[in-house]
C-alpha cells in the first residue's frame, strides 16, 4: 500500500512538471511572437504578489524565478486531478480525455472561479488563442507524461 502511494506522488509530480514546463515554454514562446520578452509571461505570473509584475519584461529573481515556481506548483496542483482522472490502468484515449478536462478545469478555474488577483497573469502578455495554446500544451505535457511511462522498458 505505501509503495502505491510513493508511485502516485512521483506521477503527479512528473506529470505536473512536464505539463508545467510545456505549459511555460508555449506561454513564453507566444509572449515573444506577441512583442514581449519571453520572461515577461512567468514574470506575471507574480502579479499575486508584486502589483507591478505585468510591466516587467527582465528576467530577475523576484518575478521570473518565483512566476516560473508559482507556475509549476500549481502544474503539480493540476497533477493531482488529472492522476486521479486517469486511474491505475488507464489507456490512451483515457489519458488523452483526462488531461483534455483537466487542462478545461484549470481553465475555468484559472479565468472564471479565482478572483483577478490570482489569475496566471499570462492574459496581459498573451492573445486569446495563445493563451488558449497554453492550456493545450499543459494537457500534452499531462498525456505525455503518463504516456511515456506506460512506454515498455
Amino acid at each position: 500500500m505505501e509503495q502505491h502511494l510513493d508511485d502516485r506522488r512521483v506521477h503527479v509530480l512528473c506529470s505536473g512538471l512536464a505539463a508545467g514546463l510545456a505549459s511555460a515554454s508555449a506561454a513564453c514562446t507566444a509572449a515573444q511572437r506577441a512583442g514581449h520578452a519571453p520572461y515577461a509571461a512567468l514574470n506575471a505570473v507574480t502579479h499575486c504578489v508584486w502589483p507591478d509584475a505585468s510591466s516587467q519584461e527582465r528576467p530577475s529573481i523576484r518575478y521570473t524565478a518565483l512566476g516560473a515556481t508559482i507556475h509549476m506548483g500549481s502544474a503539480v496542483f493540476w497533477g493531482v486531478l488529472f492522476e486521479a482522472l486517469c486511474g491505475r490502468r488507464s489507456r490512451p484515449a483515457g489519458i488523452v480525455s483526462a488531461a483534455a478536462a483537466t487542462a478545461l478545469v484549470a481553465y475555468v478555474v484559472d479565468y472564471h472561479v479565482v478572483p483577478n488577483r490570482f489569475t496566471p497573469g499570462f492574459e496581459t502578455h498573451l492573445p486569446k488563442r495563445a493563451l488558449a495554446m497554453t492550456y493545450v500544451a499543459l494537457a500534452a505535457g499531462f498525456a505525455i507524461a503518463a504516456l511515456a511511462r506506460r512506454a515498455p522498458r
